[in-house]
């Protein structure tokens, strides 16, 4: 009986053995691999000594915890801090963990520091893609909710100026005159409130030269669609009045830990600049679309009785008859003005055109208190 005790220890110690041995292996063709790109070498420098070796498989193995999944690139990749540092899902936190993406989504950042313009980050979590940005932009924002990943992030990057905010309160646009330049959005955003900070950023267009933002793979084809198709809608119609929407790739979820039932994609957001101003005032026109495609199949005289029986107008037969989700974007300019009219474009205070509440929710107020800080 001793024995086969004596034997049942060897071979459980003996499993373990090789089980540090696979994880350790792992590891350090993760490590290996992103090796193999510059800006990550710059941002955290591989091992060269034993030693060293030694203490960087200990940080990760302490640290995080292998994903149980391989994601596209065949890669186990780390994931989250073990035991500490779990996801909310009332934040609807989901990490990227692929390196490969991490370091495709960075390289779409396009370098335009030269002119003052900076990087703000969203939501950065863990710092996936902090960690690569810091190295070619150390000036860089970052704008976070969750006070565990703050506190994180200050512990492992001190020069890094977080903010500590949600995303849909902060000013972009006192933001972008603080640090003298337009700003370059970047980041991984929550499903569900996508649209939210979408309408957020549009609402600073002005302060925002560019953003590089990851959604759910649906909210992207929405962006980008045309008249005439089922995603077609109000997001289409908005963003391709105030920029020039385009999906660059699709990412897998198997790239996020946890792992969301969709699909995502890295869209950039090319915002127009110099841009004249609406020839007609922004919430009216937000109303006539939001109220148009609430019933997009209907005739318009159909959908916007509602408004139409406010201002006691008709429309021009051949308008009356048509559908919402046959009109191309600056359409809905003129079918504003045909129901409002024009307004005066030549005495209109171009401060007054960009930084104010006019496509987010309007219970999301901006605050300028966060920004001050920096």
């Amino acid at each position: 009986q001793k024995a086969m005790f004596m034997f049942g220890v060897f071979l459980i110690s003996r499993v373990w053995s090789l089980q540090r041995q696979s994880v350790r292996s792992t590891l350090k063709k993760t490590v290996q691999t992103q090796a193999r790109d510059p800006r990550i070498v710059a941002a955290f420098s591989m091992p060269q000594s034993r030693a060293e070796d030694e203490e960087i498989e200990t940080y990760l193995e302490q640290n995080f915890v292998a994903s149980t999944t391989k994601t596209d690139s065949g890669q186990r990749p780390p994931t989250l801090p073990s035991g500490t540092f779990r996801p909310k899902q009332s934040l609807g936190q989901n990490y990227l963990s692929d390196q490969n993406y991490v370091v495709k989504i960075t390289e779409s950042v396009e370098d335009d520091s030269k002119n003052g313009n900076t990087v703000v980050e969203l939501g950065p979590g863990l710092g996936a893609l902090t960690r690569v940005l810091l190295a070619s932009y150390p000036e860089m924002i970052a704008v976070e909710i969750d006070k565990r990943a703050v506190d994180l992030l200050n512990e492992r990057y001190p020069s890094l100026k977080v903010l500590h905010s949600d995303v849909l309160e902060i000013d972009y646009t006192k933001l972008a005159q603080l640090q003298g330049g337009r700003l370059n959005v970047i980041g991984n955003l929550p499903y569900y409130i996508t649209s939210q900070i979408l309408f957020a950023l549009c609402d600073h267009h002005a302060a925002i030269r560019r953003a590089c933002v990851t959604m759910q793979w649906e909210v992207a084809q929405r962006l980008v669609a045309q008249p005439r198709t089922k995603p077609y809608g109000i997001l289409s119609v908005v963003f391709q009045l105030y920029a020039r929407p385009q999906i660059l790739f699709k990412i897998p979820n198997t790239a996020f830990y946890p792992q969301p039932k969709v699909s995502s994609a890295l869209v950039a957001i090319e915002f127009l600049h110099p841009r004249p101003p609406l020839p007609v005032d922004p919430k009216k026109l937000r109303l006539v679309i939001n109220t148009s495609f609430r019933q997009r199949r209907k005739m318009l005289r159909q959908s916007l009785k509602g408004i139409l029986k406010s201002v006691a107008k008709t429309l021009p037969d051949d308008w009356a008859t048509k559908r919402p989700e046959e009109l191309r974007p600056p359409e809905f300019l003129k079918l504003t003005a045909l129901i409002y009219g024009y307004r005066d474009i030549e005495n209109l205070d171009p401060a007054l055109e960009s930084g104010y509440p006019v496509w987010r929710d309007p219970s999301s107020s901006s605050s300028s208190s966060t920004v001050d800080n920096l």
